[in-house]
């Protein structure tokens, strides 16, 4: 396989991380340690009621279950062996060395202006290194565009972004193409731990194309004309969109979202991606076993009975898999029958 990047060595590299791994390992580890491969993370862009869970080949198992409230599936233990958001024979190791040229001076120079300062009251950063800023976020969309199905990009978008970071390290801020993008960064308030409420992935979205790293969140126009005013569970607001948008070779302005915003939108993603729809299919499923046995479906009143039952008094989606959801249902049921 030929190198994604320069076309033209062998794609010899393992463990490329299309998402730079200092940015979100805070968000993946468990506690938010700053340690390689010790942790878990969860997927809520999937189309399923049930969020894909994760967990790396370092997590503490007893941990691990602490939180969860469950035992790990075997198919999640397998999974673990994989290291998330990195792929193997994609890249060779010369180009592997140009993307840590481009992120070597943004977790140098710009990161520390984010995380090691209080930024209580403060709406905005604005940023003179332009070229640095730039190209970091675009390496990320890039690489993502790469390595993941969902997120699209036109050929002519990529062979432009290919061509820049390939060039990098002697092409002029001026001859950088000037895509559309907005950065917000998410104030994350607390002790470490606090990062793991963060998100990493991304969308199936176009203009904007919506990463989540961590505490960064990038969204990626196309062409100025494409540019459009998503609310995304707060994390727009249509008065000050173009405000951040960055388009062109001056200062980046990055928006700032103050750490109740944040917990707030991260609250309305789960809520709205994951446990309105969890709720739905155990309703339904529910239903359905209930006709199949009594010829009739069950009252409302017999519905929240149920819920109460699978959900023990909270609602922690994290603890269900399909296959226990099926089991307590029955479970249910047969109490019902006694």
């Amino acid at each position: 396989m030929i190198c994604a990047l320069c076309k033209e060595r062998e794609a010899n590299k393992k463990n490329t991380h299309y998402l730079t791994d200092s940015i979100i390992r805070t968000c993946l580890n468990l506690d938010g340690a700053n340690e390689r491969e010790a942790g878990f993370y969860f997927d809520v862009s999937n189309n399923t009621p049930f969020v894909d869970f994760n967990f790396q080949r370092g997590t503490s198992i007893p941990k691990l279950e602490e939180s969860l409230g469950r035992q790990a599936t075997e198919e999640e233990i397998e999974k673990a062996k994989e290291i998330p958001f990195s792929v193997d024979y994609v890249f060779c190791s010369q180009c592997e060395d140009i993307f840590t040229s481009i992120e070597t001076p943004f977790i140098e120079t710009i990161l520390p202006q984010f995380r090691q300062v209080n930024l209580t009251g403060t709406n905005q950063i604005e940023l003179a290194q332009n070229k640095i800023v730039k190209l970091f976020f675009y390496l990320q969309v890039w690489r993502t565009a790469i390595c993941e199905d969902v997120y699209n990009l036109s050929e002519d978008t990529m062979e432009r972004l290919r061509l820049t970071i390939l060039n990098s390290d002697s092409i002029e801020n001026c001859d950088i193409p000037n895509f559309p993008y907005h950065i917000t960064y998410l104030q994350t308030v607390g002790d470490a731990s606090a990062y793991t409420n963060n998100f990493v992935g991304c969308t199936s979205d176009r203009n904007p194309n919506i990463i989540f790293m961590n505490d960064f969140v990038i969204q990626f126009f196309e062409e100025t004309n494409l540019i459009r005013t998503i609310d995304f569970y707060g994390l727009n607001q249509t008065n000050d969109l173009a405000q951040f948008i960055n388009a062109g070779n001056e200062s980046v302005n990055i928006k700032v979202l103050p750490n109740q915003r944040r917990l707030d939108l991260v609250g309305r993603i789960n809520r709205e991606e994951k446990v309105q729809k969890s709720i739905s299919y155990f309703v339904e499923t529910f239903a359905k076993q209930w006709f199949m046995i009594f010829g009739g479906f069950p009252n409302q009143y017999l519905t929240q009975e149920y819920l109460q039952f699978i959900s023990a008094g909270g609602f922690d989606i994290l603890k269900y898999t399909q296959e226990s959801i099926v089991e307590k249902t029955t479970e249910f049921i047969d109490l019902k029958l006694k």
